[in-house]
């Protein structure tokens, strides 16, 4: 199998601090977990000296979608890693979709529909625990604590805290929630389009900086007395939503029961600390899923920690927890 394999913000040559060391991370842990595919990848002119590491020659390309019309046919399959702001995820899906190639990856329309808050949370409504979600123009004072957050928003980017008595001062596709007091965390899991299996509960280590939040990593698999109510809300919340394949994550508040606070269509960080404590390879796993064969389950055989380092994500592995 020809394998085209790419990260957006490397092949697209945007230089966001805010990505760009998951993603550079990612697209890494992705290239060893296929090396024993026929791969090709890429990487943006202006990121054409970096040292992607394990032996890997990228194609240095110029404009991404210009190169994607002209060369994806030549691939068997495709697999990348992108963000849902501005839609960047669902217009570089549907690319792959119109030209034929084997996405591995959820659909366009599913990716359509999770890269959009508001569109989420009408998929899901009657059928997952929900944070209270408002529209700006519903927002006259600030009564109590509030979540404010861009209705495309990755990760924690662009999310502020409003407190009793702020001004409201809303511009701008945005969204309201309810501040709910718990655990950030997330679940990883597999999907072959109608039936998903949980792998992972995650950490999420988020900080507060002012009235900001900022994502530093986390930890994964961990264990938690409300691991398996996490599990059940997760996959309940992907099997909603048809078309959803491969890996997916869902991002949950743990309270007095698991709130859903998104979900992300996609590949997300917690992959490069999972794929080094895991028995099976995620990236083979990804693609069966993808097939429609979904494993029986997956075991973990420690922990790793994944943090914001210069260069990449630093991982730390340590024994202990074995799941699931």
């Amino acid at each position: 199998m020809k394998l085209l394999i790419f990260e957006y913000a490397t092949a697209s040559g945007i230089d966001d601090p805010e990505i760009f060391l998951e993603g550079r991370s990612m697209l890494e842990a992705l290239l060893t977990d296929f090396r024993d595919f026929d791969v090709e990848f890429l990487l943006s002119e202006r990121f054409a000296d970096m040292d992607i590491g394990a032996g890997f020659r990228p194609s240095i390309i110029g404009d991404l979608d210009e190169w994607l019309q002209e060369n994806l046919e030549g691939f068997d399959a495709c697999i990348f890693i992108a963000a849902e702001e501005g839609m960047e995820l669902y217009r570089l899906t549907r690319i792959v979709e119109e030209s034929g190639v084997l996405l591995l990856g959820s659909s366009g329309d599913a990716v359509r529909t999770c890269s959009d808050k508001r569109l989420t949370y009408r998929a899901l409504d009657g059928r997952v625990p929900l944070i209270g979600t408002y529209e700006p123009e519903e927002i006259v004072d600030v009564p109590s604590r509030l979540i404010v957050k861009p209705a495309d928003g990755v990760a924690c980017q662009g999310i502020r805290i409003l407190e009793p008595g702020d001004e409201p001062d809303l511009s701008g596709d945005m969204i309201i929630q309810d501040f709910i007091e718990g655990e950030s965390v997330s679940v990883s899991l597999l999907s072959n389009g109608e039936k998903a299996l949980p792998l992972s509960l995650n950490r999420q280590d988020i900080i507060m900086a002012g009235s900001e939040l900022e994502y530093n990593g986390g930890s994964a698999p961990v264990d938690h007395e409300m691991r398996e109510d996490a599990f059940t809300v997760a996959r309940r919340a992907v099997e909603s939503i048809t078309g959803l394949r491969g890996y997916v994550g869902v991002d949950l508040i743990l309270a007095d029961e698991p709130y859903v606070v998104e979900i992300n269509s996609r590949i997300t960080t917690p992959y490069i600390g999972l794929r080094r404590v895991t028995e099976a390879n995620l990236g083979h796993l990804i693609l069966e899923s993808v097939l429609g064969r979904l494993p029986s389950g997956v075991k973990f055989n420690g922990t790793a920690s994944f943090r914001k380092g210069i260069d990449g994500m630093v991982v730390e592995v340590t024994e202990g927890f074995r799941g699931y």
